[in-house]
C-alpha cells in the first residue's frame, strides 16, 4: 500500500494506493492549519505504507510537518514531487518547467492518461488555473487568477467598513445584501472567467474536454453553459500514475 498525499493550501486529501487501485482516504485543513497533533489524528490508525508520495504547494513548514510525522511515526520519507520538463506523456509549456504547480503538473499527467483530449483543466482551489493540454499531450500554458475565497478576502482588506460575516449560498441575479452581492460577484466573474477562455481556447482546439478539479468544482460548474466533466481527484489520480513509474 502507498499513500499519496495532495497539500493544498487550504485543504490537505489523501488516498490509498493498493495493487495500483485508487481506494478512498479522506481530508482535513491544510496549509497553516496542518500540525503534527492533527496528522496523528487523521493518519494515525493507517497501516503504514510502502511509500509516501506527496505533491506540495502550501509551502515549506506544511511540507516540515509532513515529513516530521511521516518520519517519526513511520520511519519513511516521504517523496515531495516537482513540475519536470516532460513526463508520463505530458510535455510541459512553460519556458522555466520547474516553476509550474506540482498540482497542475499532475493534473495534466492525469487528464493525459484517463480523459479525452485536448483537454482544458481547470482547479477551483484557492486560486483558479486553466490548462491545457492537446492531443500529443503538450502543455501550451495556463492562466491563474484569485479563487473565489482570495477574492472576498481582497475586497475585505482593500475596502473601509466592508465586513463579509458568513457566506451565503450563491442564487438569484442580483443580492439583495452585501454579503449576498460580493458572493454573486465572485462567482459571475469566475464563471465569465471560465466560459471566456473555454470559448476562445475552443476556437483552436475542438472539441476542447473541460474537466474541472477542486474545492469550488462543483458550484462553479453549476453555473457554467459551457459542457464539463467534474474530476474531485485529479491530482491524486496524477499521483497515482507517477508512483507506478514511467
Amino acid at each position: 500500500m502507498e499513500l499519496l498525499v495532495d497539500s493544498g493550501n487550504s485543504r490537505l486529501k489523501w488516498a490509498l494506493l493498493e495493487e495500483g487501485m485508487l481506494q478512498p482516504g479522506g481530508s482535513c485543513a491544510g496549509g497553516t492549519a496542518l500540525t503534527v497533533d492533527r496528522l496523528e489524528e487523521v493518519w494515525g490508525r493507517l497501516p503504514v505504507p510502502r511509500r509516501i508520495w506527496v505533491a506540495n504547494v502550501a509551502g515549506a513548514e506544511t511540507a516540515a510537518c509532513i515529513r516530521s510525522w511521516s518520519e517519526s511515526r513511520w520511519k519513511l520519507r516521504p517523496r515531495f514531487l516537482s513540475a519536470r520538463a516532460e513526463g508520463f506523456g505530458v510535455t510541459n509549456g512553460y519556458r522555466e518547467p520547474e516553476r509550474l504547480g506540482v498540482d497542475r503538473w499532475l493534473a495534466l499527467i492525469a487528464a493525459r492518461h484517463h480523459y479525452p483530449l485536448p483537454a482544458c483543466v481547470v482547479d477551483c482551489g484557492t486560486a483558479l488555473t486553466l490548462d491545457v493540454v492537446d492531443e500529443d499531450g503538450v502543455h501550451h500554458g495556463g492562466l491563474i487568477c484569485p479563487g473565489a475565497a482570495l477574492m472576498r478576502r481582497a475586497l475585505v482588506q482593500g475596502t473601509a467598513d466592508l465586513r463579509l460575516d458568513g457566506e451565503e449560498p450563491v442564487s438569484g441575479l442580483l443580492g439583495d445584501g452585501t454579503v449576498a452581492a460580493v458572493a454573486l460577484g465572485v462567482h459571475q466573474a469566475l464563471l465569465g472567467f471560465v466560459e471566456h477562455s473555454v470559448r476562445q481556447l475552443g476556437k483552436r482546439w475542438s472539441p476542447l474536454h473541460v474537466i474541472l478539479t477542486g474545492g469550488g468544482a462543483s458550484r462553479l460548474a453549476a453555473g457554467l453553459s459551457v459542457p464539463v466533466q467534474l474530476a474531485p481527484d485529479l491530482v491524486l489520480k496524477g499521483l497515482a500514475v507517477v508512483s507506478r513509474g514511467p
